[in-house]
């Protein structure tokens, strides 16, 4: 029988090479289990700020198409319209001086442009900036307070469609028609056939003080 010795001092450095060893995989394991989780906290925080930056640009334009549409709609507001170089539609233009609302609904839709992760999000927000032009024209064609009611049916659909878009590549789920109440009906009735009674009183009150001249005028 052949016995062998063992070197202590041989069987130590191996002990203390493998302990060595295996701190060496601790640490680097421990590093990189640290860098993804870095990682992976990056990537939220990124996404977090372009989702914030998406959803503010995109409230920014519907606002300043807003803006665009109760300026050009206003009784003493300078539009006048040009004929495309197409030939095919007219295109309204405002005065420099009053031109801010037109410039910020511009900047604003190309700041969708820059950030809208989806295709659709951007095509429904160049046809709501297009509906909004064409109520403009319409404003100098048939005069102010006289734009067609389904012209602005369109626009407030065409703003309802873009939203739910923005909503979707924001990752949220579309927004429903808001049923209308029937108490709101009840109220709108009320107040119309008090409007309608105050007015006809008004009239009649008028008409009384024509008559009235007009009898002082006679008895001149």
């Amino acid at each position: 029988m052949i016995v062998k010795h063992v070197d202590p001092e041989a069987s130590m450095d191996i002990t203390v090479w493998l302990s060595g060893l295996m701190a060496l995989a601790g640490v680097g394991l421990g590093g990189l289990l640290s860098s993804r989780a870095q990682d992976r906290a990056w990537k939220r925080e990124e996404q977090r700020r372009w989702r914030d930056a998406r959803r503010a640009t995109y409230g920014e334009f519907v606002s300043a198409v807003r803006e665009y549409r109760l300026f050009v709609s206003g009784p003493d507001t300078r539009v006048e319209v040009w004929m495309h170089p197409d030939g095919t539609r007219l295109i309204p233009a405002i005065d420099s001086e009053d031109g801010e609302c037109q410039t910020k609904m511009e900047a604003s839709f190309t700041a969708v442009q820059m950030v809208a992760r989806e295709q659709e999000t951007v095509d429904k927000a160049h046809f709501l900036t297009s509906i909004a032009r064409r109520v403009a024209v319409a404003r100098v064609v048939y005069g102010p307070g006289k734009v067609p009611s389904d012209l602005d049916e369109s626009l407030f659909t065409a703003e309802r469609d873009f939203i739910n878009s923005a909503r979707r590549d924001l990752g949220l789920l579309d927004m429903n028609d808001v049923p209308f109440p029937q108490v709101l009906a009840d109220i709108d009735n009320t107040l119309r056939e008090a409007y309608r009674h105050q007015s006809q009183e008004r009239a009649e009150i008028r008409q009384e003080e024509f008559r009235h001249r007009d009898d002082a005028h006679n008895h001149q």
